[in-house]
């Protein structure tokens, strides 16, 4: 999605097995052009929703060209992460008081 508004699918996913990080391979409508410094980001759809890539356009004059790659990426923010760092900061400064 872009903007909220779906301009692709993603067709795989896999893990590269040397760096360990995630390998996702999208189709992407031809008429959306991104410019190179553009990033992809995993957003959940609300609280408890779902997961979609995110599309953020940069301001690169040159475009990504087909078959190219997205060279900034962000992984998603578990809440469950947050949470736990949260409740057990909050403990640590009660326990110093």
């Amino acid at each position: 999605r872009m903007s909220g508004i779906k301009v692709g699918t993603i067709t795989s996913q896999d893990l590269d097995k040397e760096d360990y990080l995630a390998v996702v391979r999208m189709s992407i409508d031809p008429e959306v052009q991104l410019p190179e410094d553009s990033s992809a980001e995993v957003i959940s759809d609300g609280l408890l929703g779902s997961k979609y890539m995110s599309l953020v356009p940069g301001g690169a004059e040159d475009m990504i060209e087909p078959g190219g790659e997205i060279q900034f990426t962000q992984s998603s923010i578990s809440l469950e992460q947050l949470i736990g760092k949260f409740m057990f900061s909050s403990d640590e400064k009660e326990e110093k008081k």
